[in-house]
């Protein structure tokens, strides 16, 4: 690095000078109407320019960038709901290091995709020639001195793409920005961040709908950008096993210069004091150093704030696991008043969004830096209208068996257990997990009607799963409304401690060989623990329990009871409204429930194989295929005759079509038409697997089923002719 003080005068307006030979801004410097802001970098606004002197001890350090949207057009096109572009959303974080060589500051991009086992081998070396940032913008220095460097910043703050929304434009919907309106109007320093308040206005992006035309607009949105300091150490590299968490990927250079894959996992920075290793090795609970505290949007109603901290406390058994106590948490965020320095877009704060929306729907992300994985400026989204789709699911899973789930609107308490449900499931993948769609495939029938069973084991072993309520239970069935929505279950709990527990070890080499032969040890003896392959029957969506024709038979038994109770006499048009999202979801349950059955035909179990034992988290040997028993297929066969072949009218009720102004026709054609894809669907499946088969005994076998499900269709085809 070349550090050299460089004599240059700026001159703002009537040429007062800012900067002399030798000397950065001080305060005998600046000119009268020169704003400061101290923090990480000292600000300098003056005019239309803006400064930042950077001390040289923040060279070659790593910074983070986010874009925190704080108010957003309305569109006027509300018939598009997007998931993205309301206030709360947060684009980033994007990565950037400042370099000083001579006279220019380089603002790049740092690269850590490549890990080089060996930095003395030749292979390392050659490696090494090649860049190893990739520049973003090379930036005149203005003047240096006193161990710090200033550079002109305010028009990189507005045009540079990495402080705007056009990462995101396509999410965003929006397309050319009119750069001449865009204004920074506040900047707040810290010791570890910066924090501006910049307006821009951008066209929108005009996605035409089918016979409708897009209006173009220019729409004005105000955002927080958050620059912060990178811890200089990042938290060790954790293995992944390609399904339980997210992951980032690596690539490793070895000493003989061959490559290999290594999966990092995601997970948030938990450390432990050094007074408290002893006891954390002891097995004693522990607090970490910094503790995962999810803040809350003041937006969210009332009636729902306490569920939401419920719902992140719920993942604190998992952490106990780990061994740390009160490792998670979430408060209500503070004003300005109660907090000062609490600011919802400076990325050091987890945050939990409402947004009034028609999308019907919640996310949360993991947001990671690219050294560790560790999970960092994370913002959790929460759409009003997700309370409708829960509503609808648990009338047509519960409403059977839970006269509550019949009314036009719920009791509090029961909205606010529907929504711990949801938040539960999102801060889980805000932890790091991924979907575990094997979950609910471990109870029988009588155990998911069980409330002494359900009280120690729930419906399923892991809420990440899309398993939603607890669909087994039929009118008259007693169970706890805490065992009629999925919980957090034994795989979360094992999961978080695989990827947050520091195991035993004096380096993290030796720690991670202790985290797999624990992990191997798990999985050999505990079947609760599956995370089948995604082609495994048991790994479908939305399914319960270990046996889907008994199951899913209890169902749709409950959705014929739904459709017989005098209920569906709207009494004004909200009634309506709510009674026609409720029959709507019966019909995508009905749907759904087949379709579980259906995956029986031509589909497969794949068991892994321990004998051989597992290498990088997996089993040496392949997965067995393993068909469903003859036995079995025959009651996926009479199944299909039962609620298929034999139509639902049930669900066709002229009485209750009409009376929610439905079109029975088209109601008919819809599910006609969903179930006879899943015929098709169940050929194909058969087909190949036929093709693929050698055995004649199964060829033969196969041939039989492929004729006994085309009969089925042709039976179904000539019931809904005659409807």
């Amino acid at each position: 690095m070349i550090t050299r003080n460089i004599l240059l005068s700026i001159v703002f307006g009537s040429a007062c000078s800012l900067t002399a030979s030798g000397q950065i801004m001080s305060d005998g410097t600046l000119p009268p109407d020169t704003k400061v802001t101290k923090g990480m970098f000292d600000t300098y606004e003056t005019g239309d320019k803006m400064y930042w002197s950077v001390p040289d001890s923040l060279f070659d350090r790593e910074y983070s960038v986010t874009t925190t949207i704080l108010s957003a057009p309305e569109s006027p096109n509300r018939g598009s709901e997007t998931k993205y572009g309301y206030a709360g959303d947060m684009i980033g974080p994007i990565y950037f290091s400042l370099h000083k060589q001579g006279d220019e500051v380089w603002m790049t991009d740092p690269q850590h995709k490549r890990i080089i086992a060996d930095p003395a081998s030749d292979f390392a070396r050659i490696a090494m020639l090649n860049p190893q940032q990739r520049i973003y913008k090379r930036i005149p220095v203005v003047s240096s001195g006193e161990g710090r460097t200033l550079i002109e910043i305010g028009n990189t703050l507005k045009n540079f793409t990495l402080f705007s929304m056009e990462p995101a434009y396509y999410d965003m919907k929006i397309s050319m920005r009119l750069k001449e309106r865009d204004r920074i109007s506040d900047v707040k320093g810290k010791k570890d961040c910066l924090l501006m308040r910049i307006s821009r206005t951008y066209k929108n992006m005009a996605i035409p709908m089918p016979g409708k035309s897009a209006p173009s607009y220019e729409g004005n949105w105000e955002t927080g950008v958050c620059v912060s300091l990178m811890p200089k150490n990042p938290i060790s590299v954790k293995r992944g096993d390609g399904k339980s968490y997210f992951e980032i990927n690596k690539s490793v250079l070895a000493t003989d210069g061959t490559l290999t894959r290594l999966p990092v996992i995601k997970r948030w920075r938990l450390e432990i004091r050094p007074e408290d290793r002893e006891r954390y090795r002891r097995g004693e609970l522990v607090e970490p150093v910094n503790p995962i505290i999810f803040y809350i949007d003041r937006n969210f109603p009332k009636m729902y704030r306490k569920s939401i901290i419920e719902a992140v406390r719920e993942w604190r058994p998992a952490f106990e696991q780990a061994g740390f106590k009160n490792a998670i948490d979430a408060r209500l965020a503070p004003t300005a008043k109660e907090d000062p320095d609490f600011c919802m877009y400076d990325n050091h704060y987890a945050y939990i969004s409402w947004k009034i929306s028609g999308m019907s729907n919640a996310y949360g992300p993991t947001p990671c830096e690219g050294r560790s994985g560790e999970i960092m400026g994370c913002h959790v989204g929460v759409f009003s209208s997700v309370m409708d789709v829960v509503q609808n699911w648990y009338f047509a899973q519960c409403g059977a068996s839970d006269a509550e789930a019949r009314k036009t609107v719920l009791p509090e308490s029961l909205q606010c257990e529907l929504l711990k449900m949801v938040i539960t499931h999102e801060i889980g993948h805000s932890l790091g997990l991924e979907h575990n769609h094997s979950g609910s495939s471990m109870a029988s029938i009588d155990q998911l009607r069980d409330n002494d069973y359900l009280n120690k084991h729930g419906l399923g072993t892991s809420i990440m799963d899309y398993v939603r309520f607890n669909y087994a239970l039929r009118p008259g069935d007693k169970v706890d409304l805490r065992n009629r929505r999925i919980q957090l279950g034994e795989y979360d709990r094992w999961a978080i401690e695989w990827g947050y527990r520091v195991f035993e070890g004096d380096t993290p080499e030796e720690q991670e060989t202790a985290r797999w032969k624990w992990y191997e040890e798990q999985k050999k003896t505990r079947p609760e623990l599956a995370f089948y392959d995604s082609r495994d029957i048991r790994s479908q969506q939305e399914d319960l329990g270990n046996d889907h024709v008994a199951v899913n038979t209890c169902g749709i038994e409950n959705l014929k009871y739904l459709t017989s109770l005098d209920i569906w006499t709207p009494k004004s048009l909200t009634d309506e409204q709510v009674m026609k999202g409720r029959f709507r979801a019966l019909s995508d349950h009905y749907n759904l429930w087949t379709g579980h059955v259906f995956a029986h035909l031509g589909g497969y179990y794949y068991e892994e194989d321990y004998s051989a034992g597992m290498e990088t988290g997996k089993p040496r040997n392949p997965a067995r295929k393993v068909s469903d028993t003859p036995e079995y297929m025959q009651k996926v066969l009479k199944f299909i005759q039962d609620y298929v072949a034999t139509p639902p009218v049930w669900l066709f009720d002229a009485k209750l079509t009409s009376a929610l102004h439905l079109d029975r026709n088209k109601e008919i054609k819809r599910i006609r038409g969903q179930q006879m894809d899943h015929f098709d669907n169940a050929l194909q499946r058969i087909g190949k697997a036929k093709d693929a088969e050698k055995d004649e005994a199964s060829i033969k076998s196969l041939e039989k089923l492929l004729n006994d499900v085309k009969q089925l269709k042709e039976k179904a085809e000539a019931a809904y002719k005659d409807m």
